[in-house]
Formats: structure tokens, sequence, C-alpha cells
């Protein structure tokens, strides 16, 4: 279409460790521009620390997520279906618009 990828922000997320961060970056480097949104490991990333499994070190699911923006309600979208947050009628309205075929339901650490 004529346009130069590496004036387009791509932003990667869903339970990125440092190191596909790391490995996610060399690849795209120099050919888009990018940004990380590390959330879950960068904020409780103790599993394997301990020389036993201890549960309380598992990371969880710390997300801030907007609920409405300019007074209207908030869709957050995800290809886990159980990520997606916002009244129920905007999601089941969003999700017939842009359908749900590359969904994987997986279960959210709480």
């Amino acid at each position: 279409m004529g346009r130069d990828p590496r004036e387009k922000l791509l932003i990667f997320s869903d339970g990125l460790d440092a190191q596909t961060i790391l490995e996610t970056y060399r690849h795209f480097q120099g050919r888009v521009r990018m940004s990380f949104g590390w959330g879950t490991n960068l904020t409780n990333d103790f599993a394997d620390c301990a020389p036993m499994e201890i549960k309380g070190l598992n990371p969880i699911s710390i997300v801030c997520k907007v609920s409405d923006a300019n007074g209207r309600p908030a869709v957050k979208l995800s290809d886990n279906p159980r990520k997606a947050t916002g009244e129920p009628a905007e999601v089941e309205r969003y999700l017939k618009f842009f359908g749900t075929e590359d969904f994987i339901e997986q279960s959210v650490k709480v």
C-alpha cells in the first residue's frame, strides 16, 4: 500500500517475559517501531525461584484496564475470550463485529 512499515508501531503483550521481549525486539529491530505491554511477568515473576513449588509465588494477572473514555463505556478484547472486559452487551456487540474465529479460551491467573 506504499506505506513504510518502519513508521508503524507494534505493541506486543500477553504474558511476556524478559527473554521473549528480547527475542521479539531483535527480530523486529529496524523494521518497525515497538512497544511492549509487560504486565503479569513484570509485576510478579517469581516462578521457579524457590527450590520447591510455592503456589503463592506464581505470577498473577495484574493489569489496569480502562473502564470508560469521554463518558463512553470501554471494551477490551483479547484472543482469549476470558480476558474481555466491559459491559457485557458492548462486549457482545464488538465480538459480533470483529468475530471470534482466532479465539483460544485459556485460564486466567487471578
